[in-house]
């Protein structure tokens, strides 16, 4: 598996929802500028991260499970624990940003 597998909605529940580890999934498009950043930002936390959590991307043009989780703006970062949407960041965070979320996302309770 690479470091931020792209996934598609009818991978979502197998990927997401019944992750054993927490998951955080980027909602992108591949023609954002800001997004192509976020990308590289994600697979760095990743790289530092691995076994702790799942990162994955989903694509807004080319798929829908999104809408359900009411993204307004790309990229926005969803981070689910348990199969629960426990936080949201769509300001841009860096990368202490993200590892903060990460390491507050292992201490919730779900």
């Amino acid at each position: 598996m690479s470091l931020l597998e792209e996934i598609h909605d009818s991978q979502f529940d197998e990927k997401v929802l019944k992750s054993f580890l927490p998951v955080v999934l980027d909602c992108m498009s591949p023609e954002c500028i800001i997004c192509k950043t976020m990308d590289e930002r994600l697979k760095e936390v990743a790289r530092t991260s691995q076994g702790l959590a799942n990162f994955f991307k989903i694509n807004v043009n080319t798929n829908k499970v999104w809408q359900e989780f009411v993204v307004k703006v790309v990229p926005t970062l969803l981070y689910f624990k348990n199969g629960n949407l426990v936080s949201r960041g769509e300001n841009f965070p860096d990368k202490e940003e993200i590892v903060r979320r990460l390491n507050e996302l292992r201490l919730i309770k779900t």
